[in-house]
């Protein structure tokens, strides 16, 4: 298996999440940890998380810890009130209701505080100015709670999807866990050589139950923007995708799921990943295994 460095390295990588506290935060820590070996990473937050305490372990937010050399996106309310030292190297023109965004390179290691973009238009224009305008290479993105749309900002991106799978909803938990696996598995249409020779049919924007029921009989090729625009259960997806090929004009790449457990045991989940044909890479709560 291919070690977290490499996977990271040279990339703008995604911690998306299927809910709120599912541990993106102590994952982007234990990332960095990695990253910092071979380069200068570059880290950001979606919106806000106000937050201080998990509400899944009542315990205690973990907060972000930035080392010397590390480029840091948050407010410039939030460079003041670290205990870390930095230098402000840009500006952005964008304005949060806890001030200005800005890019700033770490002095001295301490804690921060992120706050980020508040739409994905401004992601965008963000993560082109690192990787353009200051050569950044190597950016991780804490992705907002239980939504994918926020990869579809950025070109030739990946995603670790984190998982907390707790007893009192495993079933829901396991069904989103599943789903994800499934719809990975969806070619471009790259890959797709005689789609001129077939019925295509093409949604724009996200695909809801509403707009399945305009797919045409004849359909041979349902064709989406991308994963993150599919809003279906398993069973719908699964029982739309025996009845036709589902393509994406874009695909990202799913780096690893990252499995965090709660009153649930590792062997079985073990177990129904493989009566679930489920071949992604799994990291297993790597803080503790």
């Amino acid at each position: 298996m291919v070690s977290i460095k490499e996977q990271l390295i040279n990339k703008t990588t995604f911690l998306v999440g299927n809910k709120k506290n599912a541990g993106k935060t102590t994952f982007l820590n234990y990332a960095l940890k990695h990253v910092r070996e071979i380069a200068r990473p570059a880290f950001l937050t979606i919106g806000i998380d106000g937050e201080t305490n998990d509400l899944i372990f009542e315990t205690p937010k973990p907060k972000i810890c930035t080392e010397i050399g590390d480029f840091v996106i948050t407010s410039d309310m939030m460079i003041n009130k670290s205990d870390a030292l930095f230098e402000i190297i840009h500006v952005f023109p964008y304005k949060t209701v806890l001030g200005r965004l800005v890019l700033a390179t770490t002095l001295r290691a301490g804690n921060v505080e992120l706050v980020g973009s508040e739409d994905n238009s401004q992601l965008t224009e963000i993560l082109n100015h690192l990787r353009e305008k200051e050569n950044i290479e190597t950016i991780l993105v804490d992705g907002a709670a239980s939504r994918t749309t926020q990869v579809a900002t950025a070109k030739s991106c990946q995603f670790y999807y984190i998982m907390v799978i707790d007893q009192k909803t495993f079933n829901s938990d396991f069904n989103k866990f599943r789903t994800v696996s499934l719809i990975n598995k969806f070619k471009s249409t790259e890959e797709i050589s005689d789609m001129e020779a077939k019925n295509v049919f093409e949604i724009k924007g996200a695909l809801t139950e509403s707009k399945v029921l305009e797919i045409p009989d004849n359909c041979e090729i349902l064709k989406l923007d991308d994963f993150t625009k599919i809003f279906l259960d398993y069973n719908r997806i699964s029982d739309l995708s025996k009845r036709m090929e589902v393509v994406y004009e874009t695909k990202y790449e799913l780096a690893s799921f990252v499995l965090i457990f709660k009153d649930v045991l590792k062997k079985d989940i073990e177990s129904l990943i493989e009566k679930n044909s489920i071949k992604e890479p799994v990291l297993f709560n790597p803080y503790e295994y």
